[in-house]
């Protein structure tokens, strides 16, 4: 996931149907930025909420491409129009750009290796994706934070010891298949809500429109100040 590693077609069993969108119409895919990996082993994973809202943005009518690239180059590729959108939990953040209303929930926790004791420990070193805001932590211990550009660079440096703990969530982090990291018996340290945010242009207004009418809800709201002109007509 580190850096723009790979662009991930949407899911496992929509594949074909990528294909035939592009076959049948003709359309570029909606290019999507994200820095955490949306692949077809994730779904396997994941809790309803969210398997409904990335499975239905990819069964709109024209194809979607995820591109997997650390949160600090959104800005720049929203505003050199190198991406369409960017999935984030700040709309207000980006200029000149229309939100979805529907939201999708991740619950994030700490995980550590198997068989060390976090409540035991002086310092505790902990990788966290730079964007997230810093959570406090239920330990005694002093938190040494240690920003990072992807999940699996975390997984990485738990895996190889140089950090005691990162900031996750469990779908994702069962994703990696590695047994020796393990949720910690803490509760949750953050709740986020990621939005779909897009260049406001009319072919992504209507995208997005026609994403939230599959989710729902109706409008989409403007980052600017005249995003109250929208109104939610429904919510989940």
């Amino acid at each position: 996931m580190q850096f723009v590693r790979r662009g991930i077609y949407l899911f496992g069993g929509l594949f074909c149907l990528f294909c035939i969108s592009v076959s049948a119409y003709g359309q570029e895919p909606v290019r999507i930025a994200s820095n955490i990996e949306i692949a077809a082993k994730w779904i396997d994973h994941a809790p309803f909420e969210q398997r409904k809202f990335l499975t239905r943005l990819g069964t709109q009518s024209r194809p979607v491409l995820f591109e997997v690239i650390p949160y600090n180059r959104f800005h720049q590729l929203m505003e050199n129009e190198q991406i369409d959108c960017v999935l984030s939990s700040q709309p207000a953040e980006f200029d000149n750009t229309i939100a979805a209303v529907s939201r999708v929930r991740f619950e994030l926790r700490l995980f550590n290796l198997a068989g060390v004791d976090l409540t035991s420990m002086p310092n505790v070193e902990i990788g966290i994706l730079a964007n997230l805001p810093r959570p406090k932590v239920p330990l005694t211990s002093e938190i040494i934070w240690h920003d990072l550009s992807s999940l699996e660079q975390s997984v990485d440096l738990l895996s190889a010891g140089r950090l005691d703990a990162i900031v996750g969530d469990i779908a994702h982090i069962r994703m990696y298949d590695n047994i020796s990291i393990v949720q910690a018996d803490l509760p949750p340290v953050i709740t986020i809500k990621l939005a779909l945010i897009c260049r406001d242009t009319e072919p992504m207004r209507e995208f997005v429109g026609e994403f939230d009418s599959s989710m729902g809800v109706s409008g989409f709201r403007h980052s600017q100040s005249d995003e109250n002109r929208y109104t939610v007509l429904n919510a989940w």
